[in-house]
């Protein structure tokens, strides 16, 4: 009797823990499917599709409500209640249409065409994220993030106007994120993670053949790599109405090497494929630091305010390819001069009822780039991001919504005056818009 009632209690236990294993292993195959094809016209990306989207991150270092946070601040899982799981598909719209200016040449005398301008250079695709926080005491937290956060996209088709330049680029990144917290007192909680990322480049642009009505050549490049970083974290609690999040990413740094692809090449720039096809292109792509301050504040028991202010190192992004411009070239990169960046975010949450949350908010980041030294691949200027959102708790255990943020990512004006081969490339982006949008839900157990 004694064996039959140990019997039915181990299977009570293990059952559901078969039930955690087995959503947590779909969850991964669902995002894996997501996050392998993430491109993005900005490169540092806020939007992983997590509730926060809804916020347009305003509050992320400090809210803490789901676990997400394992991600946004390692600290915030103290906050948690129970054990969390999260996941969050979506998918990015972007419109990025760029007008040329009068005064773009491509230098015809020297064998260029002309071209249009490329219509909408975004590319769709799925986004997504899943957090998994477990409750190891009182105290201590373990979590895990998987998600996409940084990356670049673009394709202008093989005929527009700045296919010397470029035609097509892409980086696309797949991120995994463990952490642990830890709450010292009931004012403050600590949290620390490292993440593994892997990521691939693809760059590919026309090559001038320098001779009247003879077909473009191509250069096309391709790479795969691995980097590695950390977060640390903690959050505040002065006053029970009030919570403030501070966080540390460490760069991570994407060495790519590539061995450059060249096809139908003319007699007149043949010999660019000796200097330049055969030899090793290093592009390091880096994924800044950044350092981000946020609060949560609640005005009412129904009402809280957000915001973010904060800081990131663009300047470490340096080399990135440039195309061939001139028949005597020897790289195909070149550095773009990027500088650091400022954000700043405000936020509101409501909550209607007992079952709705009502999320809305606002941010602000500044160019990383100026117009001189802006590339085609990265037409981002100052980004206004517009985000809002709801959430309905379904029971005690399970919350579902939905978020959508567009972002601006401004005019974009750019001239580039290069070799006899490129020729002068102006103008600027008359829609340069990012639309997100992405479902969530929440299971507390």
């Amino acid at each position: 009797m004694q064996r039959t009632n140990k019997a039915r209690l181990e299977r009570s236990v293990q059952a559901p823990l078969r039930k955690v294993h087995r959503t947590i292993s779909l969850a991964i195959v669902v995002l894996l499917a997501f996050v392998s094809s993430a491109r993005g016209a900005a490169l540092e990306l806020y939007e992983t599709g997590a509730p926060d989207l809804g916020t347009a991150s305003a509050g992320r270092a400090a809210m803490a409500s789901d676990a997400s946070t394992a991600a946004a601040n390692p600290a915030g899982m103290t906050l948690l209640d129970r054990s969390q799981l999260l996941t969050a598909p979506g998918a990015f719209l972007p419109s990025t249409n760029f007008d040329v200016a009068p005064q773009t040449n491509l230098k015809p005398a020297f064998g260029g065409t002309k071209g249009g301008g490329g219509g909408n250079a975004g590319v769709f695709f799925p986004i997504g994220s899943f957090s998994y926080v477990h409750k190891l005491s009182e105290k201590l937290r373990l979590g895990v993030a998987v998600f996409s956060d940084y990356g670049l996209g673009g394709d202008y088709g093989k005929t527009w106007v700045g296919r010397y330049y470029i035609t097509e680029a892409s980086l696309i990144t797949f991120k995994v994120n463990p952490s642990i917290a830890y709450e010292v007192n009931k004012w403050l909680s600590v949290g620390a993670g490292f993440s593994f990322g892997v990521g691939r480049f693809t760059f590919q642009s026309k090559i001038n053949n320098a001779a009247p009505r003879a077909p473009d050549g191509g250069l096309a490049m391709e790479s795969w790599d691995e980097a590695f970083g950390a977060k640390v974290g903690m959050l505040l609690r002065p006053i029970s109405k009030l919570r403030i999040g501070l966080t540390y990413q460490s760069p991570e740094e994407y060495k790519f090497g590539f061995r450059p692809h060249m096809t139908g090449l003319g007699p007149v720039v043949s010999r660019i494929r000796q200097r330049i096809g055969g030899t090793k292109v290093n592009v390091p792509l880096t994924e800044p630091q950044q350092v981000m301050l946020s609060a949560v504040y609640e005005v009412l028991p129904n009402f809280s305010l957000l915001g973010n202010v904060g800081w990131q190192n663009w300047s470490a992004f340096a080399e990135f390819p440039v195309g061939i411009s001139a028949a005597n070239q020897r790289t195909v990169t070149a550095n773009l001069h990027f500088s650091d960046t400022c954000h700043i975010a405000i936020g509101q949450q409501l909550r209607i009822g007992e079952k709705w949350l009502w999320s809305a908010g606002f941010a602000y980041d500044s160019s990383p780039v100026s117009k001189a030294n802006r590339n085609a691949v990265l037409p981002i200027d100052r980004q206004l991001r517009y985000g809002t959102g709801i959430q309905y708790e379904i029971n005690h255990d399970i919350t579902a919504g939905a978020a959508w943020e567009l972002m601006d990512a401004g005019p974009g004006p750019y001239s580039n005056r290069r070799g006899p081969l490129a020729g002068t490339l102006q103008g600027h982006y008359s829609s340069n818009y990012l639309n997100f949008v992405a479902l969530n839900v929440i299971w507390k157990f």
